[in-house]
């Protein structure tokens, strides 16, 4: 049953990354017993990071579940563990990086060098390779939150305010390429590149939005069972706006006009290294989660 899942979940990604059924079953054909071998050790890949990702949910809860500080801070150790996991699985990043931007490289030719039979074989290897790669960056991605004792939820939290937020990162950062889309249909070639950054762009706030609006909430809640008075009161009020601010904008972002000064404080002792692990050609990939 899970051998099941994860093939699906395989699936999806090959064919999110340009490769249609026909192109598979030819490669499937031409690789032989190599082929079976390859899809064995790729469904295990998935399998592995989707089993870590089950540790996680059992050991902090759902990602939703996650609740920032009352007050609105964010811990040094926790900053601090924020970093120790992007420099865990920064070579696999790193890897990632660099084959998603030799596949960007070809298909921004022109129209007739990309459909040279060469060429366009070139494509397909560039990506069948990259679904191992994207399951191993999952996959050790996974591996650095159980080993820093971090969950998907706080990781996901400290990502978007710290990046999205703060650095003002643009969500719709990525390759100039359709990875994948919802429904695990492939558009690659199909759209150009504003295209393809609205749609990324619009998917990924959607995602944020429900990801990170019940956070808020949790913070909220927690603020007020702990009592609010002076300091606390003041950020209560300016909690509350930002949480009404988002139920009436669901492609809001949380602290979009401005961090309030006490996130702000926490995060600027680590600008520099919060800017020197950011990676725009990975971060459709950063928070990709496959919670059950």
């Amino acid at each position: 049953m899970n051998e099941t899942k994860s093939s699906n979940t395989t699936k999806k990604w090959l064919v999110g990354c340009g490769i249609g059924c026909a192109v598979i079953i030819l490669i499937l054909i031409v690789l032989g017993v190599g082929g079976y071998v390859f899809f064995k050790n790729l469904i295990g890949e998935f399998q592995e990071q989707e089993e870590l990702m089950e540790v996680l949910t059992e050991r902090y809860g759902e990602i939703r579940d996650f609740c920032p500080e009352p007050d609105g801070s964010i811990g040094p150790s926790r900053i601090e563990a924020f970093l120790s996991i992007r420099k865990a699985f920064a070579p696999f990043q790193e890897k990632l990086e660099i084959s998603m931007r030799e596949l960007q490289d070809r298909a921004g030719q022109s129209e007739v060098e990309v459909k040279k039979p060469k060429n366009v074989f070139e494509m397909v290897k560039l990506g069948f390779g990259l679904v191992p790669q994207i399951a191993e960056f999952m996959k050790f991605r996974n591996q650095a939150l159980l080993d820093a004792e971090m969950g998907m939820g706080e990781y996901c939290y400290i990502y978007a305010i710290a990046y999205f937020s703060w650095l003002e990162k643009l969500p719709e950062d990525g390759p100039d390429f359709e990875v994948m889309e919802e429904g695990g249909g492939s558009r690659l070639g199909d759209m150009d590149i504003k295209e393809i950054r609205e749609e990324r762009r619009d998917s990924m706030l959607r995602r944020l939005h429900r990801t990170l609006l019940p956070m808020l909430h949790n913070q909220l809640e927690k603020l007020g069972a702990t009592g609010t008075s002076g300091a606390l009161s003041e950020w209560k009020d300016i909690l509350e706006a930002e949480i009404q601010a988002m139920e009436e904008d669901r492609f809001r972002l949380p602290w979009e006009d401005g961090l309030p000064e006490i996130i702000k404080a926490s995060l600027e002792p680590y600008q520099d290294r919060l800017e020197r692990s950011y990676n725009a050609m990975t971060n459709p990939f950063e928070l990709t989660i496959d919670q059950r």
